[in-house]
C-alpha cells in the first residue's frame, strides 16, 4: 500500500467488458465452461491492477489477483468475476436484456452468508477488521442494458464509502480499534444505484496501520460519532480518547485526520506547555532507572524516590550497584557509533581521549559531536529507544525535553523549592495552576498534591568520575535534569537547581560525562 497522504477515493475505475454467449462462441481455447444459459464474460481495467487498495496521486484503486466482483443482473445475484492478470473474468448465470449489469466491490470482504445465483437478492458484509486491507466498497451499473450481440460495456464504480485518517498522538505498532462505528453494509441487487447502503448495526474498526504513525479506515455513511470508546492493545496506555469521528458520506476524503490521545502507564496527570505553539506533555511518574542484572529500563516508583547516596562510590562502570539512575549523556544502550552508550558508562572520557576526537559520550560518526539526541540520532535518547517496563513497556512513547522545551517550562510554569517525604527538590505546577508550593510534604499530601498535576524533581545530585571509581555528590542540594540538547563537542544543556544557592532552575552547557538525573514525558495533547 502506497503512502495515503492525500484525498484517496475520489476517482473511479472504469472498466471493460467484453462477453459471450457460451464457450462454444468464444475465440479462446481456455474459457471455463458455461452452463447452458450462462455467459462468460470478460473485464478489462483501466489501471495497472496492481492492488485494490488507492493511488494517492491520482485516487484511482487497483486491484490484486482473487480480487471479486460480484454481478446483479434484473434484481437478484448471477455471479462473480475474479480478477487475474489484469482483467475480471467469470460466468454469470442467464443475465436478462430487460436490466443493465450491477457490478458490487466489496473491498476483499465475503458475504456474511454466500449468494444464490438466480435466487440471491442481498447480502451483508462486515468491514469491523480493516488491520491488513481497506475494503474499498464500490458500485457500477454497465452504460447500457446486457444484450446477446453487444460485445462491450463500460462502467464507473463509484465509492460508496468514505476514508478516514487517524493520528495517534504517540506512533505506536499496536492495533487500534474505534467503537461506535457502522461496521455493515447491505449489497442489494435490486435497488441499482442505492445497493450498498449501511445497516444500523454498530460495532469496532480495527484501523489500518499506514505506518506507526499514520492509521485509516474505511467507514460507511454515518453521523458523526462524539467520543468513541477507542481501544490500543498491548497495555501501553492507561488512558486513549477521541474526541469526535466526523459524519461520513459516500466518496469523502477526511485527510486531516482524527487526532486520537494517549496517555501511557507511569504518565503523571498534569499538564505543561512547551512551546510558543501550544504543544503539551505529562512527565512521567519518577526518574528513569535501569537495572543492570535485568537489563531493565523503568520509572522509580514515586517521584520523591532517589537511588545513589552521597559520596557514595559507585565504582568504574557501577561495579559496586545493580541500578542506575545517574546517567551519562546520551547513553541509551543505542550502539550508533559514539565510545561510550551503555547506561551503566561512569568513564571520564577527557582523560582518556584527546581532545580533537572527542569526548566520548553522545552521538557521534567518530569526529562530529555535533548532533543532539533528535532526529537520525533519536535512538540516543533513553524514552525513544528503550521500553520502560512501567511505562507502556514499548520503545518511543517517552522522550527527553529539549533545551528550549525546559526553558520555557521553568519561565512559565510555578516553581519552588519543598520536601517531599524528607526528600529535598523543586515542585513544578501544571499550566494555570499558581497556588503557593508548600515548604514539605507528606506522602498524604503530596499525593493530593500530584492528583492535580505537580511535577516534583529530586534533588538527586551528580555523578563525578575519578580515579578511585565514579563517586556521587550533592544529593540533597544539587538537581541535575538532561535535555536532549548538544552544545559542543563536550558539553550538552541540562536543568540545572541548587538548593543552597537558591537557585530554583536555569539551563546550562555541562560536560557529557557527567551522571545527572532523567526525567522523560510524552504528548499530552
Amino acid at each position: 500500500m502506497k503512502k495515503l497522504s492525500t484525498i484517496i477515493i475520489a476517482t473511479a475505475l472504469v472498466l471493460s467488458l467484453g462477453q459471450c454467449k457460451k464457450q462454444e462462441t468464444t475465440t479462446g481455447s481456455d474459457l471455463p465452461n458455461a452452463a447452458d444459459g450462462s455467459v462468460y464474460i470478460t473485464l478489462k481495467v483501466g489501471n495497472d491492477g496492481s492492488k485494490h487498495g488507492v493511488h494517492p496521486e491520482s485516487g484511482i484503486y487497483g486491484f490484486t489477483n482473487g480480487d471479486i466482483l460480484y454481478v446483479g443482473n434484473n434484481g437478484h445475484y448471477v455471479g462473480t468475476l475474479t480478477y487475474a492478470n489484469g482483467a475480471f473474468s467469470g460466468i454469470i448465470a442467464e443475465p436478462s436484456t430487460d436490466d443493465y449489469l450491477h457490478f458490487f466491490f466489496t473491498g476483499g470482504k465475503a458475504p456474511e452468508t454466500d449468494p444464490t445465483a438466480g435466487t440471491t437478492t442481498s447480502f451483508t458484509v462486515n468491514i469491523a477488521d480493516q488491520g491488513t486491507q481497506l475494503p474499498v466498497l464500490s458500485y457500477g451499473q454497465s452504460t447500457e442494458k446486457y444484450t446477446n450481440t453487444t460485445a462491450t460495456y463500460s462502467t464507473i464504480l463509484r465509492n460508496k464509502c468514505g476514508l478516514v485518517k487517524f493520528n495517534p498522538l504517540i506512533a505506536t505498532n499496536n492495533a487500534i480499534t474505534v467503537s461506535g462505528m457502522k461496521t455493515e453494509a447491505t449489497i442489494s441487487f435490486a435497488t441499482g444505484a442505492e445497493g450498498i447502503a449501511p445497516t444500523a448495526t454498530t460495532g469496532t474498526v480495527t484501523l489500518y496501520p499506514q505506518s506507526d504513525a499514520e492509521k485509516w479506515a474505511i467507514l460507511l455513511p454515518q453521523d458523526a460519532v462524539s467520543n468513541p470508546a477507542v481501544n490500543i492493545s498491548g497495555n501501553s496506555y492507561s488512558s486513549s480518547t477521541i474526541a469526535s469521528v466526523p459524519a461520513v458520506t459516500a466518496n469523502m476524503y477526511y485527510t486531516a485526520g482524527v487526532d486520537i490521545s494517549m496517555t501511557p502507564h507511569g504518565a503523571l496527570s498534569g499538564s505543561f506547555t512547551i512551546n510558543a505553539n501550544g504543544d503539551k506533555v505529562h512527565f512521567a511518574q519518577g526518574n528513569l532507572q535501569y537495572t543492570k542484572s535485568t537489563s531493565t529500563w523503568s520509572f522509580m516508583d514515586y517521584q520523591y524516590t532517589t537511588v545513589e547516596t552521597n559520596e557514595q562510590n559507585v565504582g568504574a562502570d557501577y561495579a559496586n550497584q545493580d541500578v542506575v539512575s545517574l546517567f551519562a549523556w546520551g547513553t541509551s544502550g543505542w550502539a550508533n557509533g559514539n565510545h561510550f552508550y551503555q547506561p551503566y558508562n561512569t568513564i571520564n572520557a577527557t582523560n582518556t581521549y584527546p581532545a580533537t576526537i572527542g569526548y566520548g559520550y553522545g552521538p557521534t560518526d567518530g569526529s562530529n559531536y555535533t548532533y543532539s539526541l533528535t532526529d537520525a540520532y533519536a535512538n540516543a535518547d533513553w524514552g525513544v529507544y528503550n521500553a520502560i517496563s512501567n511505562g507502556g513497556n514499548a520503545a518511543n512513547i517517552w522522550r527527553t525535553l529539549t533545551n528550549d522545551e525546559w526553558t520555557y517550562i521553568k519561565d512559565h510554569n510555578t516553581k519552588g523549592f519543598s520536601e517531599v517525604e524528607g526528600v529535598k527538590g523543586v515542585v513544578i505546577r501544571p499550566d494555570d495552576v499558581t497556588t503557593p508550593i508548600a515548604s514539605s510534604y507528606d506522602a498524604d499530601s503530596w499525593a493530593t498534591e500530584e492528583a492535580a498535576g505537580s511535577v516534583f524533581l529530586p534533588a538527586a545530585g551528580v555523578r563525578y568520575t575519578g580515579g578511585n571509581g565514579a563517586l556521587v555528590t550533592n544529593v540533597a542540594d544539587f538537581g541535575r535534569y538532561w535535555s536532549s540538547t548538544n552544545s559542543g563537542s563536550d558539553k550538552a544543556w541540562r536543568m540545572n537547581f541548587s538548593i543552597q544557592n537558591n537557585n530554583s532552575g536555569s539551563m546550562i552547557a555541562a560536560i557529557r560525562w557527567h551522571g545527572c538525573s532523567v526525567r522523560l514525558v510524552c504528548p499530552a495533547n
